[in-house]
């Protein structure tokens, strides 16, 4: 007894110094101390005989041995010790611990693109807060797992967890979270295609970050309304809105805004086709995103300005961008992202008419879509399988890849993946001579970018009817 005396005494010492450590920014140095600590109890007490001593004195030595692998962005590591913790917190049955301890680990989870991983953690929260009847986490935990699907492309769900979590923070009266929710919603609806929706949300957002004073929120809410009108078609619209964000991201110093405000303002130069004025704003982004060590920023940024050369038709140029981007996906475990390059190194080799090199890139990315869970991507692979299938003539096979788009799309709810399915299907039927059929996808099409409100789709969907009648 004298003996775990000894050894508690020994352990608060060292968990004092530790925290000290901790809370004076040396984290590397706690994350020592308490290690020591560890492998001191480990060697002292008979771990068998007094199992539930040396549990109880290591959960705080565990806890800030996270925090400091957290604190420092050491992600792997915060994982791993983590999930000792979470095992350590289920045996002792510290139930309310354990729900904390997993909206903590599947923020690590997400941050690093595993959104299956991320989803099964904050799916244990939600449980553990409602048990324990914390509704401010658990309505965290539904935000959380919304943003998740989203990323993911469920957005049916990502809107169902959303809605749950706003009802619970309308109850507190949390402003600022309320507008966060309705960005997140909005965000949603955009992603569904349905702008108008999309455009109420954020704008819910915008009113109230205006009412509470919240500067970077406000710029947040102008950037997501650009991206909206950007989609629309509408891009006075887009770069009025763009510039407002850009004008408060400046004025707050929010570099990383700043850069993300340039980036989308390239992107709507791109889409009107002034390429020069598009790379001259994707480079301003570029510039920031090295100096602010945005690894992730960079590799979007060159991904852009490879599309720049791609829709210039300088392929060289374009591949050479776009396997920058590819290097530092990979480099950074960024799942998703690769899976985006290989998309655009696929579409590259496709305008090139190498077929097969189109088709070797499209299925990497397919690979990696299915193993993340990422629908929406998953949807996009597939149409653009059968776009390449179309190009060599491989009719059947090109109706059945984009027939799999096609349902993913109608299961996720994405309307506007949807109205590009239908286009591709008409566009098939075509090729093939068989001009109802065609007609009958192009029309489908029409409705949806009617009902969407995506100017630039419903002009070529008139387009392609106008083939069809012209050719039968």
């Amino acid at each position: 007894m004298n003996n775990l005396v000894y050894v508690l005494e020994v352990i608060c010492v060292g968990l004092a110094i530790a925290t000290f450590l901790l809370k004076t920014g040396r984290g590397v140095k706690a994350i020592e101390v308490a290690k020591e600590c560890l492998i001191f109890v480990n060697n002292v007490v008979p771990k068998k005989k007094e199992e539930k001593f040396v549990k109880s004195v290591t959960i705080p030595l565990y806890g800030i041995i996270f925090l400091a692998y957290f604190l420092i962005s050491d992600d792997t590591n915060a994982v791993k010790y983590g999930r000792q913790l979470l095992d350590i917190y289920h045996e002792c049955g510290k139930t309310g611990e354990e729900g904390i301890l997993s909206l903590k680990l599947a923020m690590i989870y997400k941050k690093q693109c595993k959104y299956v991983e991320a989803g099964k953690l904050y799916e244990k929260a939600i449980k553990i807060m409602r048990e324990t009847g914390n509704r401010r986490e658990e309505a965290a935990a539904y935000r959380n797992l919304g943003v998740v699907f989203l990323y993911l492309g469920e957005y049916n769900k990502a809107k169902q967890y959303l809605d749950k979590a706003l009802t619970i923070t309308v109850e507190f009266g949390d402003k600022a979270e309320e507008a966060s929710y309705y960005g997140n919603l909005g965000t949603v609806f955009h992603s569904l295609g349905e702008n108008g929706k999309s455009k109420e949300y954020l704008e819910k957002a915008l009113a109230i970050r205006i009412e509470i004073g919240d500067r970077a929120g406000e710029a947040s809410c102008y950037g997501n309304l650009g991206a909206i009108f950007l989609s629309r078609g509408e891009y006075d619209k887009a770069k009025e809105y763009l510039e407002k964000a850009l004008a408060i991201r400046i004025e707050i110093g929010d570099k990383k805004g700043e850069a993300a405000d340039f980036q989308n303002l390239g992107s709507i130069f791109l889409s009107r086709g002034e390429y020069d004025k598009a790379k001259e704003y994707l480079e301003k982004a570029l510039t920031i995103r090295i100096e602010t060590s945005d690894r992730a920023g960079e590799a979007s940024c060159y991904g852009n300005i490879g599309t720049i050369f791609h829709s210039r038709g300088e392929y060289g140029k374009a591949k050479e961008y776009l396997e920058k981007a590819l290097a530092i996906r990979i480099e950074t475990g960024d799942r998703a992202g690769e899976a985006v390059c290989y998309g655009n190194l696929g579409a590259i080799f496709g305008s090139r008419g190498e077929y097969d090199k189109a088709k070797e890139y499209l299925e990497k990315a397919l690979a990696i879509r299915i193993e993340i869970g990422d629908r929406a991507g998953e949807e996009v692979c597939y149409g653009n399988l059968g776009t390449i299938c179309l190009s060599r003539g491989e009719y059947d096979k090109a109706k059945e890849h984009v027939e799999k788009a096609l349902e993913i799309g109608i299961e996720i709810g994405d309307k506007k993946g949807e109205a590009i399915d239908f286009v591709n299907l008409g566009s098939i039927f075509l090729s093939r001579g068989e001009y109802d059929e065609a007609k009958e996808y192009f029309e489908k099409a029409l409705a949806i970018t009617i009902e969407i409100g995506v100017r630039e789709g419903e002009a070529s969907c008139y387009g392609n009817l106008g083939t069809v009648i012209r050719e039968s």
